[in-house]
């Protein structure tokens, strides 16, 4: 055991290096309102401008600014504002890391879109009634979803290497833990992003392929590709609760991602049987009405089981859905409401 008085040497002795050295050290950085430098953790807010069809947004963030020098990690929350599990999990890790014990830094989107948080609204913002989650990059000169994704953009994928977009099951959607690797045709940036998807530390991974050129980002995890920043996209949780145990599976795997990142000490738990998902289908509803389900998020059906069937608002069935292949029930559509076109399934194939 080291004598308490040589331990404070040497603590001294590396804490006099780290001053005289500042390129030991992470740099300040500035995201929105929030400045912080090296060893410190900060909390406020990125301003969205007001616009025609709505005030101005504040969006709650925070940046843990390690003492030693590393990659920056952004952590983006409530994309859709009814997805739980992955915003109460950045408030545990808000509270867990400590800046002296981290080497880079971690930016903190608390709630992305926060009037659907506010508003409990699935999928879209209640005052452009657009998909946050479609829209990216965005534009400042556009509707409030777009301004949104512009200042996410700007101020946090473009000032981080790596992204977790974390996500669940919206309020209505009944879905099993998975994450989604994105493989642009880019060797060295797909090895980056398919090591990240890998030790997040989930067994169930859709595998997606490039996006044609010219076509838009749309997703927030896409942005961050599309700037060549190794990204991924989580789901954990379901139907707008708020479950122990997808709190502290989505709170794993960012643990995963630090220490996979060296950023943090110690190693991510491996998983051994990764099942690697290579088709997804969904079956979309050809008319509104009033949808029941016969099948769960998770469960593995086989071609031609009825999976769910739309009546209209007079109990009449209008339309079957019958899974097209076998698979995976990827998620399931638990609430009656539905709109043409809307997915009531997505089955996933191997």
């Amino acid at each position: 055991m080291i004598p308490k008085k040589t331990s404070l040497v040497i603590f001294l002795f590396v804490f006099s290096l780290l001053l005289a050295n500042p390129a030991l050290c992470q740099e300040t950085l500035k995201v929105g309102g929030v400045t912080s430098s090296s060893g410190e953790i900060k909390s406020g807010f990125i301003n969205v401008p007001a616009g025609s069809d709505g005030p101005e947004i504040r969006i709650p963030i925070t940046v843990v600014n390690g003492k030693k020098k590393g990659p920056v990690l952004a952590l983006t929350a409530g994309i859709h504002g009814y997805e739980y599990p992955p915003i109460l999990a950045l408030q545990r890790l808000r509270r867990q890391l400590d800046p002296a014990k981290i080497s880079g830094t971690v930016i903190m989107v608390h709630v992305v879109n926060m009037p659907s948080f506010l508003k409990r609204t699935i999928y879209y913002n209640p005052h452009d009634w657009k998909n946050q989650n479609r829209v990216f990059p965005g534009k400042i000169e556009g509707t409030m979803t777009e301004r949104i994704a512009y200042q996410i953009t700007n101020e946090v994928l473009k000032q981080s290497d790596y992204h977790l977009d974390l996500h669940c099951g919206d309020g209505n959607e009944d879905l099993m833990t998975y994450l989604y690797y994105t493989e642009t045709g880019n060797p060295e940036l797909d090895k980056k992003t398919l090591a990240l998807a890998k030790n997040f530390g989930f067994k169930f991974i859709i595998h997606v392929t490039a996006r044609p050129e010219g076509q838009p980002a749309s997703t927030c995890s896409n942005a961050s590709l599309f700037m060549g920043k190794p990204a991924v996209t989580v789901e954990c949780g379901k139907l707008g609760r708020t479950s122990e145990e997808d709190i502290e599976t989505t709170l794993k795997g960012c643990s995963n991602t630090l220490k996979h990142l060296g950023m943090v000490d110690g190693q991510p738990e491996p998983v051994s049987d990764q099942v690697w998902v290579r088709k997804t289908t969904y079956i979309r509803s050809e008319h509104e009405g009033i949808f029941y389900p016969l099948t769960q998020g998770g469960r593995h059906v086989q071609k031609g089981k009825l999976l769910g069937y739309l009546t209209d608002f007079f109990g009449n069935i209008i339309q079957k859905a019958v899974a097209p292949h076998d698979g995976i029930v990827m998620y399931v559509i638990a609430t009656p409401p539905m709109s043409k076109g809307e997915p009531m399934v997505k089955i996933g194939g191997f």
